[in-house]
């Protein structure tokens, strides 16, 4: 009986593909994102260095400069281009506006309207692209 069963495996293993062609049939592929995937990768990225400063406390705050690169959230081609809508330009339009009052931030106000620019990140993401949600999550400043 034993030897029944090691002939079937054999038998199998020499009908199926060989190795050699499922290597060929394997092709990795680099995935590459797209401009607005990768600027908001940095944008993501300032957002947590701003979470830290903040954290630190201390009498003073200084966020630096508004960064004039998050102004290609309005113009840098999406993953999906048909999700660029009239609520995707309002909600960047409005994800910039709060993001420039956070910069003008003061000690007493910052972590209001650092999470004020975190939640409407959430609020576009909720409608047009859920998968970075939970990791947006995790920028709020509790």
């Amino acid at each position: 009986m034993l030897l029944l069963i090691s002939c079937n495996d054999k038998k199998e293993v020499e009908n199926g593909p060989s190795k050699q062609a499922s290597v060929e049939k394997t092709k990795f592929e680099m995935y590459n994102l797209s401009p607005m995937a990768a600027l908001m990768e940095q944008m993501y990225g300032q957002m947590n260095q701003v979470k830290q400063i903040i954290k630190e406390g201390g009498d003073s705050l200084d966020l630096g400069d508004f960064p004039e690169l998050h102004n290609d959230l309005l113009t840098a081609e999406l993953t999906d281009p048909t999700d660029k809508d009239f609520f995707f330009i309002e909600q960047a339009e409005q994800f910039l506006k709060l993001e420039r009052v956070l910069f003008q931030s003061n000690r007493a106000n910052a972590v209001e309207n650092f999470n004020a620019v975190v939640n409407s990140c959430l609020t576009c993401h909720k409608k047009k692209c859920g998968g970075p949600i939970p990791r947006i999550q995790k920028l709020l400043i509790k």
